[in-house]
């Protein structure tokens, strides 16, 4: 069930209309029931899979706060994570991981396991990790039931592609529910923006990305770019378009979720891409993996070293595949590397340089990386990576009058990506006179449907 098909616009008025008129103190339980047919909607026979990792991690950490010692207290928390990583260990690495031991000593071993990746499950098992460690490190209080647990895990706008909340994040707003929306006009202008991120801009740009990626030997210089420039808008607007819908939604039901974007391509270098790029899962790799790793506390090189196994375990998060591997050590090392220059000549000069420039460079060195996030294998990454340079250029004229609307869309994003703010939105909202916003919005869901014929893509990260 999409966010932006026509199901889930029934779905969601039968939801709102029970929040309306039922008691408030029977909200926690209207979520877990909506939210079970929310993800059963895709495939029943996997609606368990949310309710086994809530219930490793509900009696792992009450497990865990029986213990005698801070150490046995810290075996248990190992033993929970270890338990609930399983589940995304077999559906999503088992056949990676048999492929390195097997496929190098038989060439024709074929899958271990043939099942389709469960919605959300890497999110929902980040989401509970966090969960069980900030109780363990005593951020969070060890006295969440087991319903307001399965609530906070399985509340659907964050469900299925985050973002991914701590438990101070949303528990609180759920043990002690707002009885009416949150800023509706908002909620309804974020929620009009992401559909448009989405149906506008993902979708249309994916129909030229995808007849690059999928038609065989090098591209021409043209269509490379092409394909380079429109996926590194396509995977923003498709996944912040996805988190702008999901606030908006849960802005509407009396919730506010953090933002995970922040005009990520405005970036000055590398580092504060990260910052800016998917927030919820950056912050989560240095609060859940990179500060346990170590951190910076072993010294310059341990914790360069930390940089770059995190962003590759990170890579490795988005895909069993080696290309999100390499993906992720390229962007480690070029954090690494930042990092390793800090406060030398050179660091000084990368400080110095123009604003405009330093984004230019980012942009761009994120872009050509995003070749191995969207190509099948390392072989089509590098014929993408190298068409620019012995692809020709002969056929410029024609790609462009070809695909046209898609390099219209790019353009219009590059130019427009900077006002992608929140506040921005709600300020003019505030501002614009009810009966100028509402005509406006009308409007964009009209582009919206016609551009889109009443379909929509499945979005990106659902494969993560």
């Amino acid at each position: 069930m999409l966010f932006s098909s026509p199901i889930f616009f029934g779905f969601f008025l039968l939801y709102f209309l029970f929040q309306t008129y039922l008691p408030t103190r029977w909200r926690i339980y209207l979520i877990i029931v909506g939210s079970t047919i929310f993800y059963g909607w895709w495939k029943p026979e996997y609606v368990w899979i949310p309710y086994l990792l809530m219930s490793i991690a509900y009696f792992g950490y009450r497990w865990m706060e029986q213990a005698v010692t801070p150490i046995a207290r810290k075996r248990r928390l190992l033993t929970t994570i270890v338990i609930l990583f399983l589940p995304l260990a077999f559906f999503k690495y088992t056949n990676f991981f048999y492929g390195v031991v097997v496929a190098p000593f038989n060439p024709l071993s074929v899958k271990l396991i043939d099942l389709p990746l469960p919605l959300g499950v890497s999110f929902v098992t980040f989401t509970l990790t966090a969960f069980v460690v900030d109780v363990y490190r005593r951020k969070f209080p060890a006295t969440a039931s087991a319903r307001t647990v399965l609530a906070y895990v399985l509340f659907f706008p964050h469900l299925i592609a985050g973002p991914i909340l701590r438990p101070d994040e949303l528990i609180p707003q759920l043990e002690r529910p707002r009885r009416r929306p949150l800023i509706p006009m908002t909620a309804i202008a974020i929620f009009t923006v992401g559909l448009i991120k989405k149906l506008v801009f993902a979708d249309q740009i994916a129909e030229s990305v995808d007849a690059i990626y999928n038609r065989a030997g090098i591209p021409s210089g043209p269509e490379a770019l092409l394909a380079i420039y429109g996926f590194s808008v396509q995977i923003y607007c498709d996944f912040s378009g996805y988190t702008d819908m999901a606030i908006g939604l849960a802005l509407l039901l009396g919730v506010r979720l953090p933002n995970n974007f922040a005009q990520p391509y405005c970036a000055g270098s590398i580092i504060e891409f990260w910052r800016r790029w998917h927030i919820t899962l950056s912050f989560w790799l240095r609060d859940y993996l990179y500060i346990p790793l170590g951190g910076n506390r072993r010294g310059r090189w341990r914790e360069l070293a930390n940089i770059v196994i995190t962003m590759a375990l990170g890579g490795l998060w988005h895909g069993a595949n080696w290309t999100f591997v390499i993906w992720g050590v390229v962007h480690g090392s070029a954090v690494a590397c930042l990092h390793a220059v800090g406060g030398t000549d050179i660091g000084r000069w990368i400080g110095r340089m123009p604003g405009i420039l330093s984004a230019f460079l980012t942009f761009h060195f994120v872009g050509v990386a995003w070749i191995l996030f969207r190509a099948p294998d390392l072989n089509r990454a590098r014929q993408i990576a190298v068409a620019p340079f012995v692809g020709g250029w002969g056929d410029f004229q024609e790609i462009i009058a070809t695909n046209l609307f898609t390099v219209l869309l790019v353009t219009i994003f590059l130019v427009m990506h900077r006002f992608d703010d929140h506040a921005l939105v709600g300020r003019c909202v505030d501002r614009v006179r009810p009966e100028i916003v509402w005509p406006g919005v009308a409007l964009l869901w009209l582009i919206a449907i016609v551009l889109s014929q009443g379909n929509s893509a499945r979005f990106i990260y659902f494969d993560f």
